[in-house]
């Protein structure tokens, strides 16, 4: 779990290359900011 106003780090291997959408699955929290477009070049 992530608290309001914390952040977390992710370690992951970028190779599937594109635009994704990094997001919570409750559309409550993805409504309130909980996603995040993230590119791979």
């Amino acid at each position: 779990m992530v608290a309001a106003k914390e952040s977390r780090e992710i370690a992951f291997i970028a190779n599937n290359f594109g635009d994704w959408l990094f997001h919570c699955h409750m559309l409550s929290h993805s409504a309130s900011g909980m996603r995040k477009w993230v590119l791979v070049t």
